[in-house]
């Protein structure tokens, strides 16, 4: 079976890696990552490991992982910037308006996750 999704309608060029020293050429370059990513690529760089799932769901699966590291991402920063707003300095604490946009992303990592976490 195979599970790949059909190829993306962006155009990728790999002229830029043709050196023979390079095990895996389509993740040494940008538009290699870039056209894993969009084939269906989860947070570990691996294709989403359930084979059974409908056209596309794979895809969605990995968008919901990667959203939700993003995810986890952001509110261990906005840890960070509590502790450091309970311990350190007035000085030394972030910008409000940084958190404010650590938790706008936040909130749209969790709002991605939940549209595409639910059954087509």
């Amino acid at each position: 079976m195979n599970r790949r999704p059909p190829h993306s309608p962006y155009p990728t060029s790999n002229s830029g890696n043709d050196d023979g020293d390079n095990p895996t050429p389509d993740l040494s370059t940008f538009w290699g990552c870039l056209k894993r990513i969009r084939d269906g690529d989860g947070a570990d760089g691996l294709l989403w490991p359930e084979t059974t799932l409908p056209p596309g769901r794979e895809q969605a699966m990995a968008r919901v992982e990667r959203a939700a590291v993003g995810m986890l991402t952001v509110a261990e920063m906005l840890h960070a910037a509590e502790r450091c707003r309970l311990m350190a300095t007035p000085d030394r604490h972030l910008d409000e308006g940084v958190v404010d946009g650590l938790f706008m992303a936040c909130r749209g990592l969790a709002e991605l996750v939940c549209r595409e976490v639910r059954p087509e």
